[in-house]
C-alpha cells in the first residue's frame, strides 16, 4: 500500500465520521438550498447551527448528552 493510498483512506475516514457526526450539516443544508431554492438566500452558518440545536432540544433522539 502506498503513502498515497493510505492518505486518501485516511481522507474518507474522516469523511465519515465528520459526517456521522453532523459536523458537515451546514454544507450538506447549503447543497440543498442551492438545488431547492436558488432564489433565496442561505441561513447564515452561525444561525443555521443555533436553530439545528434549537430543534434538536426541542426533539431530543438518541443523543449522548
Amino acid at each position: 500500500m502506498t503513502t498515497l493510498n493510505i492518505r486518501e483512506g485516511l481522507r474518507s475516514v474522516g469523511r465519515y465520521v465528520h459526517a456521522v457526526m453532523g459536523d458537515n450539516a451546514y454544507e450538506v443544508y447549503l447543497a440543498h438550498h442551492r438545488s431547492a431554492h436558488p432564489d433565496v438566500p442561505p441561513m447564515p452558518k452561525k444561525l443555521f447551527w443555533r436553530e439545528r440545536d434549537d430543534v434538536q432540544d426541542r426533539n431530543p433522539q438518541g443523543r449522548c448528552c
